[in-house]
């Protein structure tokens, strides 16, 4: 407990300094909402592949694609890719443990808030959602969601760590992980025949308490996982 109560204070510190960038991403969040759920009944009607790929991005790359540039993983001398400020803070007298779980703290801030409003957003703006949602799958809706966020999403707070990669594997990579992205949303869309939020839509109404307990442990493993990978990376990390 005392090791999270430093590191919130660590946190508050770069949180008060981003100030102006929440207010924008609120701006860009609210606009989104009104731009796109204002139209999910035709998602629901016609099975519009955006409002998926919308979805994925939103709760998984945007958090941290929104961070100042200095909070961005980018490349430094060589090989090298990290987080300026992850780099700063391990000059500094500060336990890895706080370090990782800051960055956590961090992208929470980034992450949750907005996309409970975006949820939240959908149920009010979405007559066709709300017919078919009882609060209880409701419930389990949101929460899918957020696991999900917690299982892929975190992945990008985890790669602040930073390390040593070979520019073209590090491409190389990037390519094969939107392939495979693409070719898994495509043989789910064969499999399934319907979206990826509309198939969540069915867990939450069909087994709302199983797809709460599940997802809830997801969250769980993921949050933990996520920072046993970012404590371990940044001890094998080489930043002289």
């Amino acid at each position: 407990m005392h090791t999270w109560k430093q590191a919130a204070w660590l946190a508050g510190f770069e949180l008060k300094a981003r100030m102006k960038r929440s207010l924008l991403m609120l701006a860009f969040y609210t606009i989104v909402g009104f731009i796109f759920l204002t139209s999910f009944d035709n998602y629901l009607a016609d099975n519009f592949y955006a409002f998926d790929l919308l979805f994925l991005l939103l709760f998984i790359m945007f958090p941290a694609w929104m961070k100042p540039k200095i909070f961005q993983m980018q490349k430094m001398d060589g090989d090298l890719w990290a987080v300026p400020a992850v780099i700063m803070l391990q000059q500094l007298p500060v336990p890895k443990a706080v370090i990782v779980k800051s960055r956590f703290i961090i992208h929470s801030v980034y992450s949750f808030p907005y996309q409970l409003m975006l949820l939240v957003m959908l149920l009010v703006v979405s007559p066709g959602f709300r017919e078919m949602i009882t609060p209880l799958s409701y419930t389990a809706f949101v929460t899918i969601w957020l696991a999900v966020s917690v299982a892929l999403g975190f992945a990008m707070a985890a790669s602040e760590a930073g390390g040593t990669f070979e520019t073209k594997l590090l491409a190389k990579s990037m390519i094969y992980l939107v392939l495979g992205i693409a070719v898994f949303y495509a043989a789910f869309q064969w499999l399934a025949e319907e979206g990826l939020i509309y198939w969540t839509i069915g867990l939450a109404q069909n087994w709302p308490l199983l797809s709460i307990g599940v997802s809830l442990l997801v969250i769980y493993a993921g949050w933990n996982y996520w920072q046993r990978v970012m404590k371990k990376d940044i001890e094998k990390a080489d930043f002289l």
